[in-house]
């Protein structure tokens, strides 16, 4: 059937495989991580489907996955055993040497599913209870010839680790592997998987061929695009790449929408926080006047219905007082668990940023990637921003209110606008200054130019668009002005 590909994925690794890493692999998680990641938005874990996971072993024999090793463990017990140093366990601790492989295997989820479970429904809803799905025998067969197939192509020895996972949206293999040179008995990249860049791209484009006529398409599997049909220079790697850099996108838009909620939290909380205030003060003032009435009660001359009649009055009030006071306390209790727990997600989204950035390495294309989706959404805010003290009018005065509030200029020329704040945003002031000259720009100024030791990335962005935007007005063009 059409569309039914094969996937393999590969990028190499100089860090080694960290717990963490580790952990999520295995899915040596206890009930609390477990409940934790299965909540996650950013997640797409099934804990109802973790009993269907495994692991391929020595021999190709299929077992529940064994989390008494981690992955680090496994690989240095392998090496020791075989006498082969790791060259990145110097002292210094520096890493540069690439000594594992870490592969991904799968396909279409709609033929992933096919073998994993048959013809039963797997509900892929968050939350969904899917504990009544059981594993089929094809997707233990299929991950066998894939171990099979990398046991032959690269030698038993040298696989780490071989793990299944059912417990996601597509079912799929994590292969860790160490790159030996046989003839010397030790790590080599270069050996395994080309010296040259080309070399490794024309050995990726051979592993794909290769799995698809010995293993994938037996199981119904296609061969991908390969790069040299798509023109992509290591696809493998660069489809990773773009990957992550969503990912790291996705984790910023959840950053800045966290940010967003404590700050409406805060405020929240200072106006509950002055509302009670404002009511303990009152609740005294009512009870001062009860006890002074209740001080005036059976004294001669005093209208003993009339002050009955305000103490009732009283009464009645500071009961109100004192029911707004609970709702208003529970509102700042609530206020203030939602900064907690915001607090507490932003502080594992940084986290999870870093790892995730340490992948990406400092790729000056997936950086200026992330920074233009990052530009553009503060462009966009900026532009809704322009436009809302205009909406409301729609007077004589209009053209004007646009103008005024940056709106026009801003749309202008959008695309301009970004690329020269991108420039900016990377410090390539003298490919900025060029490139609004040669697109019919102002001169500006940029002496000093640079982001300030305590600005955020949102202020920063929005220092980038306007200097671009002012950048990127046609010479000599002056703001208009209403009569």
């Amino acid at each position: 059937m059409a569309g039914r590909k094969q996937v393999m994925d590969m990028r190499s690794e100089t860090g080694g495989v960290s717990q963490k890493e580790s952990d999520e692999q295995q899915r040596n998680w206890t009930a609390q991580q477990w409940k934790k990641k299965a909540a996650d938005s950013l997640a797409n874990y099934d804990p109802t489907r973790a009993k269907l996971n495994f692991e391929v072993v020595r021999g190709g024999v299929v077992q529940p996955i064994d989390t008494s090793k981690s992955i680090a463990q496994k690989m240095a017990e392998n090496l020791a055993a075989r006498g082969i140093r790791d060259p990145n366990s110097n002292a210094d601790g520096k890493r540069k040497y690439r000594t594992l492989a870490k592969f991904i295997f799968g396909g279409n989820r709609e033929r992933m599913h096919e073998l994993a479970f048959g013809t039963q429904k797997v509900d892929l809803t968050k939350g969904a209870d899917n504990s009544g799905i059981t594993r089929c025998q094809e997707i233990e067969d299929w991950a066998r010839d894939v171990y099979n197939f990398m046991a032959k192509r690269y030698g038993e020895d040298n696989i780490i680790s071989f793990y299944v996972h059912l417990d996601e949206k597509n079912p799929h293999i994590h292969c860790t592997m160490v790159p030996v040179d046989i003839a010397r008995n030790r790590i080599s990249w270069r050996t395994v998987f080309g010296s040259t860049i080309e070399a490794e791209s024309a050995n990726m484009t051979a592993l794909h061929s290769e799995l698809v006529e010995q293993v994938n398409k037996k199981w119904g599997l296609e061969r991908g695009s390969n790069m040299e049909e798509t023109k992509a220079r290591h696809r493998s790697t660069e489809e990773y790449k773009r990957e992550l850099v969503s990912e790291v996108c996705d984790l910023e838009t959840t950053r800045q929408g966290l940010l967003r909620q404590i700050r409406r939290a805060e405020i929240k909380l200072k106006g509950i926080s002055t509302m009670i205030a404002n009511l303990r003060e009152r609740k005294q003032a009512i009870q001062d006047e009860i006890d002074e009435i209740a001080r005036q009660f059976g004294q001669d001359g005093c209208d003993h219905a009339a002050l009955a009649s305000r103490m009732a009055a009283l009464r009645s009030e500071l009961e109100d007082v004192k029911s707004k006071l609970s709702l208003r306390q529970q509102m700042l209790e609530d206020a203030e668990r939602t900064i907690l727990a915001a607090r507490a997600r932003l502080a594992a989204l940084k986290q999870e940023h870093a790892e995730i950035r340490e992948h990406l390495g400092t790729d000056f294309n997936y950086k200026t990637t992330e920074l233009q989706k990052n530009l553009l959404a503060t462009y966009n805010d900026m532009v809704a921003s322009s436009w809302e003290p205009v909406r409301p009018t729609l007077s004589e005065h209009q053209q004007h209110l646009l103008d005024e509030s940056g709106f026009t200029h801003l749309t202008d020329n959008a695309a301009g606008v970004i690329n020269c704040a991108l420039l900016l945003s990377l410090n390539c002031i003298r490919e900025a200054t060029a490139y609004a000259e040669s697109n019919g720009g102002s001169t500006v100024n940029n002496a000093g130019w640079g982001r300030d030791k305590d600005e955020d990335d949102e202020q920063w962005w929005r220092r980038c668009i306007a200097r671009s935007a002012a950048m990127m007005r046609p010479g000599g063009k002056k703001r208009q002005r209403g009569r």
